[in-house]
């Protein structure tokens, strides 16, 4: 990246009342020395440069800014077809800033030979932006450099322009905010609600509170199976054609008494699980034959959507109200014999 280190950023102050054509040399002085006359000999006009090939041209977008402002600079190179060129990146100095704008990701590609600065300058008056150097690659590979023209920028101050409006403003204090009449009754108001609100919810606390019914005592599982079987049977699903509720709520009532009467999750057990659960119980293996006819047939109707029949569905009804009383009967302890003889 080519520095600007280079550049030589002296800003140069244009001095207004030079001295006036005419004037006198200060006395004493004027025929000290003899004018002396220089020529410039043919060996040194012959060490002349040549006239550069490239030309450069600065634009500035302001000639009048204030102290700080930014403004672009606009670098402009035209030289031979092939040509390529280097820009410097930024510098900086006490009175004068340049930054290479940063190009948008949506912005189209600058025009060859263009490169544009952001400026700022901090001094005031007639200033004058020195040349900007720019170095360059013909096509034939020869190297070389080349300057823009200085930039006269008139920088103006930021205070007012009349003297009257430059004097510094007077700070006054805060000024006080008086409070009315109305607030205070707003903030009356408010508070006599607060405290109503607050004794509302203190005496709503100590109300008597309404006494919680003592809970009815559960049915024994076989009296619970057989009312829910009567309630099925008086409710006539089955006979009206709806077998997939009527199995569905038969196996729920035969499940359930399972469950209580045996002490296990039947009813999260598949029919599989329940079926090998029976089998290792020492009162289930005479139930198997019931609850695999139910399940088989529960399951036929729920999931494979076959269809049922009515007579059917009445002798699985009628085998669960049957399965109760056989289980309670297994369960229930044997009577010692000589008990039986004494009460006989």
């Amino acid at each position: 990246m080519l520095a600007l280190a280079s550049l030589l950023l002296t800003i140069t102050t244009l001095q207004v009342g030079a001295s006036s054509p005419g004037a006198a040399p200060p006395a004493g002085r004027a025929n000290d020395r003899p004018p002396v006359t220089s020529t410039a000999s043919p060996a040194a006009a012959a060490e002349t440069p040549p006239e550069s090939p490239v030309s450069v041209t600065a634009t500035a977008s302001k000639s009048e800014v204030t102290v700080g402002e930014t403004f672009t600079i606009e670098l402009k190179a035209t030289g031979p077809a092939g040509t390529t060129y280097s820009f410097a990146g930024e510098a900086s100095a006490d009175e004068l800033e340049l930054r290479t704008v940063a190009a948008a990701p949506d912005a189209p590609a600058p025009e060859p030979g263009t490169h544009r600065y952001e400026a700022a300058v901090f001094a005031l008056g007639e200033l004058q932006i020195p040349k900007v150097p720019v170095r360059y690659r013909l096509a034939d590979g020869t190297t070389g450099e080349a300057a823009s023209t200085p930039l006269s920028l008139k920088v103006i101050s930021l205070l007012p322009k009349e003297a009257a409006e430059q004097k510094l403003a007077d700070i006054h204090g805060p000024a006080g905010v008086g409070i009315g009449r109305a607030f205070w009754v707003a903030l009356a108001l408010g508070l006599a609600l607060l405290a109503a609100l607050v004794l509302w919810r203190v005496r709503r606390r100590r109300g008597v509170t309404a006494p919680v019914a003592a809970p009815l005592p559960a049915l024994a599982p076989d009296v619970e199976a057989l009312r829910a079987l009567d309630a099925l049977a008086a409710e006539g699903l089955h006979g009206r054609g709806e077998l997939r509720p009527f199995y569905i709520r038969l196996s729920a009532v035969a499940k359930r008494y399972l469950e209580r009467r045996l002490g296990a999750p039947i009813l999260e057990m598949t029919s599989a699980e329940t079926l090998a659960f029976l089998r290792a119980h020492l009162h289930g293996g005479e139930l198997v034959p019931v609850v695999r006819d139910l399940a088989e047939a529960a399951d036929r109707i729920k999931f494979a959507r076959g269809q049922g029949l009515v007579p059917e569905a009445e002798r699985h009804l009628a085998a669960v109200r049957a399965l109760v009383p056989a289980l309670e009967a297994r369960l229930r302890p044997a009577v010692p014999l000589e008990t039986e003889g004494k009460a006989a």
